[in-house]
């Protein structure tokens, strides 16, 4: 522009990746594990564990509900305090390496994951929690043992705070 002459502008906006503030609008990540390699516990990509309770009465203040994003089945979990996932029946993990999960939220400060086997044993990994986009983490089972009996694990649990949109919860190798 040389400051003569009229000048015409359209459609000048500004928008943020991956979301509208305080939703996501595009999808997590299609994980693409080869699935005879995957135990999944909440995913549209697998099948999922047969009984899974994804909302369990621990006496949890979370409000758990799924909702679509872009046509993918999420789990959101609003007032996060903790929630827990109920398996349909313990799992045998030995042979797998990784828990995989994606995660968006655009408010919280705060977020662990727990697996648990019978005890209960429990241990805590504490996710780094981004507010833009959808974050992928695969976590080495090796950060849950040897506390979590690997071969009977039947529970996780989140702790944290704020609105956490969560999918393609799996375990892999």
């Amino acid at each position: 522009f040389d400051g003569n002459g009229d000048v015409y502008i359209d459609n000048l906006y500004f928008y943020k990746a991956g979301g509208s503030g305080t939703t996501p609008t595009t999808a997590a990540p299609t994980p693409t594990f080869n699935a005879a390699n995957v135990i999944s516990v909440f995913s549209d990509a697998y099948t999922n564990v047969a009984g899974t309770d994804l909302n369990p009465n621990w006496g949890q203040a979370t409000q758990v509900t799924q909702v679509s994003v872009a046509g993918n089945n999420t789990l959101l979990y609003t007032g996060l305090n903790y929630q827990g996932i109920q398996l349909g029946s313990n799992q045998n993990l030995s042979a797998m390496t990784h828990l995989h999960l994606d995660f968006w939220t655009a408010n919280s400060t705060a977020l662990k994951v727990f697996i648990i086997s019978p005890g209960p044993a429990e241990k805590p990994y504490t996710l780094t929690v981004p507010t833009s986009g959808w974050t992928s983490i695969d976590i080495p089972l090796t950060e849950f043992t040897p506390v979590v009996d690997l071969t009977k694990v039947f529970q996780f649990k989140f702790e944290g705070n704020g609105n956490i949109y969560l999918d393609n919860i799996l375990f892999h190798n």
